[in-house]
């Protein structure tokens, strides 16, 4: 039940990031096609338009100065998101053929040490994002006063994240068949 709710604020988390990324996508082609191109041959044209071209020119360009940079930093907030929703929903490719063929126990086992190992890479995974986020997290994109920090904040999350996940697939596989 807590695992469920907690996949659905990672769900609605990537999807507002992915819906702020589309918005400044669209932001930007509005001021690339729109107004520096449109707008900018009709002020060219029309004198007495060139107050509110000059207006808007300013308040887009204020938006979309970041729109190149922040979407594709963004990406990695809704990849490391959605490798945790394909974990939980064993949506990642995964190679169990030799897995089916072990009888119950030895499965268990495998399926213990799979979990160990991956385990293992996500807390390795926690400790050198949070070391990364350390030595160049307040270093600011290119584009706007924005620490990187805050995009590389994503890695330890979802190593958290992906530890519940393998923690709870873990669990779950251990129980008894009639109990899952």
């Amino acid at each position: 039940m807590m695992l469920r709710r907690l996949d659905r604020i990672v769900e609605a988390a990537a999807v507002t990031i992915f819906a702020a990324s589309f918005l400044l996508i669209c932001a930007n082609v509005l001021n690339r096609y729109i107004v520096l191109t449109w707008l900018r041959a009709l002020a060219k044209n029309d004198e007495s338009f060139r107050p509110a071209y000059f207006a808007i020119r300013e308040a887009v360009s204020t938006v979309t100065s970041t729109a190149d940079e922040v979407p594709g930093l963004l990406l990695v907030w809704i990849a490391f998101l959605g490798a945790y929703l394909a974990l939980r929903g064993n949506g990642h490719i995964a190679f169990d053929l030799f897995l089916d063929k072990l009888a119950p126990r030895a499965r268990q086992i495998a399926e213990g040490a799979i979990a160990l190992l991956m385990s293992g890479f996500f807390v390795m995974l926690f400790w050198e994002s949070v070391r990364m986020i350390m030595v160049a997290g307040q270093t600011e994109i290119a584009t706007a006063a924005i620490a990187r920090g805050w995009f590389m904040l994503i890695m330890p999350i979802s190593a958290v994240l992906m530890l519940i996940a393998v923690a709870a697939r873990f669990f779950r596989a251990a129980q008894p068949e009639e109990r899952r």
